[in-house]
């Protein structure tokens, strides 16, 4: 009797604190989604931004970079509402062979072959929301484990027609990286697996309204408590052209970076959308390394 009576104020402290955190959440979820629209509203209506840094570009074209770590210097130094604008600038890749694959060794005498994977880094998500953003990306979204970028399986066709599968790599606690074997070098695991595909989006971009889309719902169960949560997970992705790129193609494709926008469709849908980038790597492939041993 007595404990309980001393435990009700705290029981009311944490229910207020839960409380707050709830509202400011919403606040700032709403904060975001107001000002998607209204960037949206102004692309639509041709009109241009004028509240860039003077350390970014003005009108951030295409090919504004030369190289990706200066992309991702230069991305990571945005805000949210300058990469929302840079994200109606782009467009999606046009076919499938614009994206580098886990599997391209067969064609590494045209330039564009090795084993290739994307690595990721969160953008600004506003001074709330960016940190909500990176607990649900590198805790609950890895299970734990840091998320380090995306890597996708090569389709069946050159084109995005049947589109493709992908998986998120996360890097391994000690004690997993303890029972991978001595010889195999690999140190990070492949989870959350989503279908990677070019579909319509509410979003206008400079000539379609096209992006490349991730969806999570096919490869979830249906009836886990969590999965309820990841079906409603959606990334979508416009390529960023650095200088001296073609446009992208396989012969090209460390030229070419994505922007992404992640959103759960429960939760504002694509107006409150987290914003990150993707940076293709080489990497060797299991033949690669058999060699090298």
């Amino acid at each position: 009797m007595i404990s309980s009576i001393l435990l009700q104020p705290f029981a009311a402290i944490a229910t207020a604190s839960a409380g707050a955190t709830a509202l400011i959440l919403s606040v700032a979820s709403i904060s975001n989604i107001c000002e998607t629209r209204a960037i949206v509203q102004q692309h639509r209506q041709g009109r241009r931004l004028d509240s860039w840094p003077q350390s970014s570009p003005p009108a951030p074209p295409k090919k504004s970079w030369k190289s990706t770590d200066e992309a991702v210097a230069g991305l990571s130094g945005m805000n949210r509402k300058e990469l929302v604008e840079l994200f109606l600038r782009c467009d999606p890749p046009s076919d499938a062979r614009e994206l580098a694959f886990e599997d391209d060794g067969d064609e590494r005498e045209e330039g564009g072959g090795g084993c290739w994977v994307y690595d990721g880094y969160l953008l600004d998500n506003g001074p709330i929301l960016t940190r909500v953003t990176n607990f649900i990306t590198n805790r609950l979204f890895g299970r734990g484990e840091k998320w380090l970028g995306k890597s996708y399986l090569k389709p069946t066709t050159s084109s995005f027609d049947r589109g493709g599968v992908g998986r998120n790599r996360f890097s391994l606690s000690r004690r997993a990286a303890a029972t991978v074997a001595s010889n195999d070098k690999v140190n990070e695991s492949l989870d959350r697996t989503f279908d990677y595909y070019i579909g319509t989006s509410v979003l206008p971009s400079a000539s379609t309204s096209k992006s490349l889309f991730h969806c999570y719902a096919p490869h979830c169960a249906e009836w886990s408590p969590m999965s309820l949560i990841w079906r409603g997970m959606v990334d979508e992705l416009r390529a960023v052209n650095l200088e001296g790129s073609d446009g992208g193609n396989a012969r090209n494709r460390e030229k070419v970076i994505f922007l992404g926008m992640g959103y759960f469709s429960w939760s504002g849908g694509v107006f409150n959308m987290a914003p990150f980038c993707l940076v293709p790597r080489p990497r060797l492939c299991a033949s690669e390394r058999l060699k090298e041993e």
